[in-house]
């Protein structure tokens, strides 16, 4: 969770706030997504691994992103099959959504 450091001294130590709390990212883009059908300007990726439930949640998460942001429209879609590394190196699926 993020942490909030408080203005003046603190007696209890750091403010855990919920995730809902922070500032969307959409708030400070400098350019507004358009609608006119050309000139994608900003990009949302999405991955999973190669399972057909996390494909199949990767495509739910998709849909209810796009669903959130009614007010953006799709320009392009990449995907592409690559390594993510983490505590592993495992295939993934990556989809990235320009709108």
């Amino acid at each position: 969770m993020p942490v909030v450091q408080s203005e003046g001294p603190s007696v209890g130590g750091n403010k855990i706030t919920a995730f809902g709390e922070q500032k969307r990212h959409e708030e400070e883009w400098d350019r507004t997504p358009n609608t006119t059908g050309t000139g994608a300007i900003h990009v949302k990726t999405f991955h999973s691994k190669l399972t057909d439930d996390a494909v199949r949640y990767m495509d739910q998460t998709i849909n209810e992103w796009l669903d959130a942001h009614p007010q953006y429209e799709v320009k392009f879609v990449t995907s592409c099959v690559g390594t993510l590394t983490g505590k592993l190196k495992e295939p993934h699926l990556i989809c990235q959504v320009w709108v």
